[in-house]
């Protein structure tokens, strides 16, 4: 042993007597300021001595240096002069500030790292810090026992979350403290109370902030009761409890009248708490700083742009897999051109004549309409007039009640569901009934109903009324506020007998089916007749056979009556042994099946 290490021991020792510990049945009076001497000189003379880094700490000493040196002799020195002395277990001990009112025993290896970790989150050294904690857990789970295990565990998980709680990474906090509840030391659950609480209202969950901050405020720590009380009344106010939070606010207010943001959110009810994501945290371009974070507005503006995309070629997709319509599909880009370069153009500052948004969609059934309704609610979502791309469909019966007075309260429920969206409405002409005694007050009632809603939410709500032209007419002729809000008119023909034969084939595709040639052939030939024959309609009008039979519907109604008879014929052929059937007999439709189908369908019609 060397002179100075010889030295060093005798200062130690003497440091040792001087707090009043025993040395083989010597004692002395406590002395705290020559013990502080006495470490001091040990230090010096032996730098790699950790106890004697670990008596400073015991003398009130718990400096950023001598923590560093603690750390630095832990893993080769540490108990070992302790060891030599006979000294009891933890004789030797300090307290180092662990962050956020709590301060904790130093004796051990696990508490040296720890106080270690806290001292570099107090410095800012976040990266080192975090290097420290996952290298301490790395050691203690290579040791065979630990006696203080579940003690430790508690202080490794607290001052875990005080670097995540000091870094404002929420959803770390919450992880790293998730069994913080149960805990039974109540200062460290009193400090993890406040850690989650607060993670959880930065993150919106308010009710458990709530709940987390009611059990930091009973908890032993007086200092935390003004940050749990500030908090809990940012979450009341967050949640419509403007009343309870104001109490809190002027609680805190009398302990605390320095408290700046508590004085704030008292004075200014605006004062609210800014809510954040993970996915916002995990965007920060340095881990530790929130402010390298992508704004709140930056962030909702790049997800509306990728929605917007997404929502546009959706409804992109959906327009080019309709047959036909090819006036309609100008028409419907049309709308989607001017939306945007309305937008573009109020983003430079130009003039922009305001245009309606309400549609009115004319023609035969069973020509799209409520697809092409769902397209434009695509577009209009992705360009930015609407937030969704919801379609609310209804007709009269989802208006019109039975009972006086009925009629608003239901049209107005309607209507909100479709907030945000587009309200679809077929066959809209019987909205108002012609030929009642005294007119339709019912009907009047709800086009009323519909007129002062398409007003008042102009900015949230797009209408779309559909029928037939001369009915449409009827009804926006009925009212005069109807005809100035539907002003852009979508005509929709009537299928052509090929086009409905390219719609067969697509609606036999999807369920598996394909048509022969023959029974293609069979399906144009009598969608031709239908085209080119009229008949009377219910209402007095001459309508194409094809429109009165519903041009799309139809041609559904037709395949599934021609599969049915494939499967009527298949199921009696003597000759077909079903178990070992071809693939391709099973999705053919013969001549055969659709000429049973077309004679059974055809016949209902009338023709």
């Amino acid at each position: 042993m060397t002179t100075g290490n010889r030295q060093a021991q005798r200062a130690f020792d003497a440091g040792v007597l001087s707090l009043g510990l025993t040395i083989d049945g010597q004692e002395s009076a406590r002395d705290l300021d020559y013990a502080k001497l006495a470490f001091q000189r040990a230090t010096e003379w032996d730098p790699t001595m950790c106890d004697a880094w670990l008596g400073r700490a015991a003398t009130g000493e718990v400096t950023k240096e001598v923590i560093a040196n603690l750390h630095r002799t832990s893993a080769t020195s540490l108990h070992r002069e302790q060891r030599r002395l006979g000294l009891p277990p933890r004789a030797l001990a300090g307290r180092f500030l662990a962050g956020l009112y709590i301060d904790y025993p130093l004796a051990g290896y696990t508490e040296i790292w720890l106080a270690q970790a806290a001292q570099l989150i107090q410095d800012k050294q976040y990266d080192e810090a975090e290097r420290t904690l996952d290298e301490l857990a790395t050691h203690r789970r290579g040791m065979l026992s630990d006696p203080d295990r579940e003690a430790d565990d508690r202080i490794s998980a607290y001052i875990r979350g005080v670097l995540h709680f000091t870094t404002q990474r929420w959803p770390e906090v919450m992880t790293v403290l998730a069994g913080s509840a149960e805990w039974d030391d109540p200062y460290l659950a009193t400090g993890a109370h406040v850690m989650v609480g607060s993670a959880c209202a930065q993150l919106g969950l308010f009710g458990e902030a709530i709940r987390r901050m009611e059990q930091a405020e009973a908890g032993p720590i007086p200092s935390a009761r003004p940050t749990a009380m500030f908090c809990r009344g940012l979450c009341l106010r967050e949640t419509g409890h403007e009343e309870q939070a104001q109490a809190l606010f002027e609680n805190v207010y009398s302990q605390a009248p320095d408290f700046a943001a508590n004085t704030q959110a008292m004075r200014d009810r605006t004062y609210r708490i800014t809510v954040t994501t993970k996915e916002n945290i995990d965007a920060r371009t340095d881990k530790w700083d929130s402010a390298s974070a992508p704004s709140i507005e930056s962030v909702q503006q790049a997800e509306h742009e990728d929605r917007a995309k997404r929502v546009l070629g959706e409804a992109r997709a959906e327009l080019d897999r309709q047959v036909g319509l090819a006036s309609v599909k100008t028409q419907v880009a049309k709308l989607q051109a001017t939306a945007q370069l309305a937008k573009i153009r109020a983003g430079k500052g130009m003039a922009s004549v305001p245009r309606g948004n309400h549609l009115a969609f004319t023609g035969p059934p069973g020509t799209g309409k409520t697809t092409i309704a769902r397209v434009v609610a695509k577009i209009y979502c992705g360009v930015g007039l609407l937030k969704t791309d919801k379609v609310v469909e209804a007709k009269r019966v989802d208006f019109v009640s039975q009972n006086l007075g009925g009629t608003a309260i239901k049209s107005d429920k309607l209507i909100d569901s479709a907030m945000d969206g587009v309200l679809f409405i077929d066959e809209a002409y019987t909205l108002i009934q012609t030929g009642l005694m005294g007119g339709d007050a019912f009907g009047r009632e709800a086009v009323d109903t519909l007129l002062a809603r398409m007003e008042n939410d102009r900015d949230r709500l797009v209408v779309i009324i559909a029928g037939y032209d001369g009915e449409i007419d009827r009804l926006l002729a009925s009212n005069d506020g109807l005809a100035s809000r539907f002003a852009k008119r979508l005509q929709f023909p009537s299928y052509t007998p090929t086009e409905l034969g390219e719609i067969g084939q697509i609606i036999a595709t999807s369920r598996d089916s394909e048509l022969s040639d023959e029974a293609m052939r069979l399906l144009i030939k009598a969608c031709d007749g239908l085209y080119n024959s009229e008949r009377v309609d219910q209402s007095g009008q001459q309508r194409r056979g094809i429109d009165l039979a519903g041009n799309g519907r139809f041609i559904r109604n037709v395949i599934e009556a021609a599969e049915e008879e494939r499967e009527f014929r298949l199921a009696n052929d003597a000759s077909l042994d079903l178990s070992a059937i071809d693939e391709s007999m099973l999705m053919r439709i013969e001549a055969a099946d659709m000429q049973a189908a077309l004679g059974g369908i055809v016949a209902s019609l009338g023709g």
